[in-house]
């Protein structure tokens, strides 16, 4: 994972050793991130990423104002050499002010689940030594809770992959210091009262200038 603030990449690395042999399948990457991650979704797409992401879609929210519950993003991969690397940017929402000397507020993320999807039945029978999977129990498989997703509704046939292996999956953020809220409180409703009054200072300026100009014009 390289980080870089509330702004950080996930890279995976999917070695594939045997990656012709599955010619007829799709690989997937799916990722579980708790609640304090972002996805934007214009953002993948600028990035050219076929995926699927179920969640909270709300990028403004604050860690306070979600549910603590999972985000789901499934990624479609293209493979074209022995080594794939999907780097997927996400965001972090702010989180819940904490007491204390420069807190800070840690997150774990799961390791990803890869797996190649199989349109056609007969498409592993060549690889009969290897598990393969139905739809059913890819997702008993699958971390708990996780949906279905419409990305993988015309394969009927899946094999979960071992080899696996990504950067560190944790990382701290600083957080706000909860003595310090009423203050920033204050401070905000201060500087929000004083451009309301600067505003309506200015409306009423020109309003009177525009008056003058128009008896003027009389």
């Amino acid at each position: 994972m390289q980080a870089k603030g509330f702004h950080t990449t996930l890279s995976t690395r999917i070695p594939l050793h045997a990656r012709h042999e599955y010619a007829s399948c799709n690989l997937f990457v799916l990722h579980e991130l708790p609640a304090d991650i972002i996805v934007d979704s214009f953002e993948l797409d600028d990035h050219g990423f076929c995926f699927q992401f179920v969640g909270n879609t709300n990028l403004e929210l604050p860690t306070s104002g979600v549910a603590n519950e999972s985000g789901w993003l499934l990624v479609a991969v293209k493979p074209e050499t022995d080594l794939v690397v999907v780097d997927v940017p996400l965001h972090v929402r702010y989180g819940v002010p904490r007491e204390g000397h420069d807190p800070r507020h840690a997150i774990q993320l799961p390791p990803p689940t890869c797996f190649w999807a199989c349109t056609s039945s007969c498409a592993l029978q060549a690889l009969s030594c290897r598990p393969c999977l139905d739809y059913k129990s890819l997702h008993n498989a699958l971390p708990f809770q996780s949906p279905k997703f419409h990305l993988l509704n015309s394969s009927v046939q899946f094999e979960i992959l071992q080899l696996t292996t990504s950067s560190p999956l944790s990382f701290d953020i600083p957080v706000g210091n909860i003595n310090h809220t009423l203050y920033i409180e204050l401070c905000t409703v201060t500087v929000n009262l004083l451009a309301f009054v600067y505003i309506v200072h200015q409306c009423w300026t020109m309003s009177k200038t525009l008056y003058s100009v128009h008896l003027k014009m009389q």
